[in-house]
């Protein structure tokens, strides 16, 4: 005779083995989880994780470190990516550590923001839109990159997600609030601007919802409240910031305009853009006319129209709601960075996040809606269309890849023949105002363990924090405060550096803003690749 003790011990192996074999069932998250993990194996493979940071990468790197000097913070940078990195950046400045920690916590992030529909939408759909979107060559190259966009588009997934997710239940749970909470403070911590225009559509959406409730039902007032307390987070942050160092928000929206390239709509520049090409209305930065890769025109165009047809079958089967607010989101996005022109093709990134669920939501439909043999020719073109984003997107990534590596090189170059001049730390290096060459001087001074001087900040007689060196590319003439100082070409990328005499004082600073701090970098008027510096 069997005991109570020996049932139980029966019991569990049992309870055990369906949650596993749940996990492998038709609609099972196992099959998330392998897409969300040859995702995390397709970034880590096909990636120069090795290649040494650059740009705006050295500039989130630097503010939460022990191994480098803090560089100059920007209008246009919010706090997040540095917050994301700081684990890292506490211990080491390695750029492999690094990336393939943002490649590990890529993948897992991808799988934990699409885990936040289920419920909302089936987890095979799901699945699909991993694979949609992260075949993407730009979602896999931004996985590794210290930029805000791909935490963006992951916050902004999980949050329509979550949202969905309380406005379907009459009393939402406290665990999906703290969740909606939690993404919607990490989106604004990233880049507030771009979670207010993905947040808005749930915003309204569920202030509607709460303003026509039934009593006893918080499925508005809820997620409207956790949603405007993690907006809270990010966005005060950067408000406070403001007043402290760049005179206010509305100042700081001013100085950050400087950087975008008006507020006129082109939608050749867009298609260019996701064609993979980069085009640029900012003086100073190179730009792309053409069509790079016109055959990648012609799986967009299927992209979009499985996502239109996806929101039908969303409005049909699970309600307006579902079908419409990811769509919005999306169009918030596209129109923040369309109309006032933005023109890198990492700013996108959060709409293709947002349309891959209804596209996924499309081609499930037309999988499922026929019966054999047609269903066996919708499944061969449906893998046909996920063989062709992925091997047209990947040499898109390989070509970017060797991109990464050539201006690797090309920066540990330039720090190597610095060296060999003698510069080291302390040190100060800036560069002309020519915003395409910014990422190069910002680079070296961090690899140099120099601090980085915003150019529009001039030198009146010496910087107090070390020797001064000018880097400035091609014939530019150097800022008039170094003209008579020795000029060494390095030999590499065509660049010149003027280096401060070693016996000169050190040097004061004229501010662009009185009392702005040197950690502060306050642009100044963008120059024109063809004109010569102001004095």
């Amino acid at each position: 005779m069997k005991t109570a003790p020996q049932h139980a011990e029966r019991r569990e192996p049992q309870r055990w083995e369906q949650h596993l074999r749940g996990w492998w069932d038709v609609d099972g998250v196992g099959w998330l989880a392998v897409a969300a993990a040859a995702f995390t194996v397709a970034v880590l493979a096909f990636n120069p994780l090795s290649a040494r940071l650059s740009g705006d990468e050295v500039v989130y790197a630097s503010q939460i470190a022990n191994h480098v000097p803090l560089l100059q913070w920007n209008p246009q940078h919010a706090r997040g990516v540095s917050l994301l990195v700081a684990p890292v950046t506490l211990v080491t400045s390695s750029a492999t550590i690094l990336r393939t920690y943002l490649a590990l916590l890529a993948g897992i992030g991808l799988f934990l923001a699409l885990l936040a529909w289920r419920g909302v939408v089936q987890t095979r759909v799901l699945t699909l839109a991993c694979v949609m979107f992260g075949g993407l060559w730009v979602a896999e190259s931004l996985a590794v990159q210290l930029y805000p966009n791909y935490w963006i588009a992951l916050g902004g997934l999980a949050g329509v997600g979550l949202c969905l997710r309380c406005l379907r239940s009459p009393a939402p749970s406290w665990p999906v609030l703290t969740l909606l909470a939690l993404a919607a403070a990490v989106t604004s911590l990233m880049r507030p601007q771009d979670a207010f225009f993905l947040f808005a559509p749930l915003l309204i959406a569920t202030l509607v919802v709460a303003v026509r409730r039934r009593p006893g039902r918080r499925s508005g007032l809820a997620p409207l409240i956790a949603m405007l307390a993690g907006l809270a987070v990010g966005v005060g942050d950067w408000v406070a910031e403001g007043y402290l160092y760049f005179g206010g928000p509305l100042a700081r929206v001013h100085l950050t305009s400087r950087y975008v390239g008006g507020t006129r709509f082109n939608a050749i520049n867009s298609l260019r853009i996701i064609d993979g090409g980069r085009t640029s209305s900012v003086p100073g930065y190179p730009s792309v006319h053409g069509w790079p890769h016109p055959q990648l025109l012609l799986w967009w165009l299927a992209f979009a129209l499985l996502a239109i047809l996806g929101i039908w079958v969303a409005a049909t089967t699970e309600g307006w709601a579902v079908a419409l607010l990811p769509a919005a989101c999306a169009l918030g996005i596209y129109a923040l960075y369309t109309v006032p022109v933005r023109d890198n093709y990492r700013y996108l990134v959060p709409v293709w996040a947002l349309l891959s669920i209804p596209a996924a939501q499309g081609m499930a439909w037309l999988i499922t809606r026929w019966r054999n043999p047609t269903r066996l020719i919708v499944v061969v073109v449906a893998a046909a269309f996920i063989a062709v984003e992925l091997g047209t997107q990947h040499p898109l990534l390989m070509q970017h890849s060797a991109a990464m590596r050539s201006g690797s090189h090309v920066h540990v170059r330039i720090v190597s023949a610095l060296r060999k001049l003698g510069v080291h730390a302390p040190c100060v290096v800036t560069s002309v105002n020519r915003p395409h060459f910014a990422p190069a001087s910002e680079a070296a001074g961090f690899y140099l363990g120099c601090t980085y001087l915003c150019p529009s900040m001039r030198p009146t007689g010496g910087t107090g924090t070390g020797r001064l060196v000018v880097l400035v590319e091609g014939t530019a003439p150097p800022w008039p405060y170094a003209r008579s100082w020795g000029a060494h070409r390095l030999g590499v990328a065509n660049v010149t550096a003027y280096l401060q005499p070693a016996g000169q004082p050190p040097l004061s600073f004229t501010r662009p803003r009185p009392n702005a701090p040197l950690a502060v970098c306050i642009p100044g008027p963008s120059v024109r690749s063809g004109g010569g510096n102001q004095p």
